[in-house]
């Protein structure tokens, strides 16, 4: 009788612990996934950012729209990048201040993008991303010429 009582014990104790566990997993899982939206939002606005400030051309009205549109977007990326973003982030804007008044260094703007791209991709899905890298794909971005 008492050895029956504690094999029904034990096994709610264990039916207990693999529910809470299976729970605890699944909300983690859904954390992660619920960042990674987030996230892909946020880098999606940057390259987005990034490309209405290069149609903008001349349209002083335009590129304050797309420079507040960036600003916005960076300010996020703070909040909820990984450090290999936000280094690129940073390149990204180094180089937006640099290229005032002077010539502008379409390559440098291309290469810039793609380490973001890499980067985003890498805290996004690693595994993914580091396929794509053995690949040795370049990343195509659209740029008119700035006069």
């Amino acid at each position: 009788m008492i050895e029956d009582w504690l094999v029904v014990t034990g096994g709610v104790v264990i039916v207990v612990v693999v529910v809470s566990f299976t729970v605890l997993t699944l909300r983690s899982s859904e954390r992660r996934m619920h960042e990674s939206t987030y996230k892909l939002k946020a880098y999606t606005d940057l390259l987005n950012a990034i490309t209405e400030i290069n149609l903008a051309g001349t349209d002083t009205y335009k590129l304050d729209i797309a420079k507040k549109s960036l600003a916005l977007t960076v300010n996020r990326l703070n909040l909820i990048a990984s450090s290999g973003v936000l280094k690129s982030v940073n390149d990204l804007l180094d180089f937006f201040n640099e290229s005032k008044g002077r010539e502008f260094d379409a390559l440098r703007l291309h290469n810039i993008l793609n380490t973001l791209v890499i980067e985003a991709r890498r805290d996004l899905n690693p595994h993914h991303a580091r396929r794509i890298e053995e690949a040795q794909v370049r990343y195509r971005f659209f740029a008119p010429l700035k006069k």
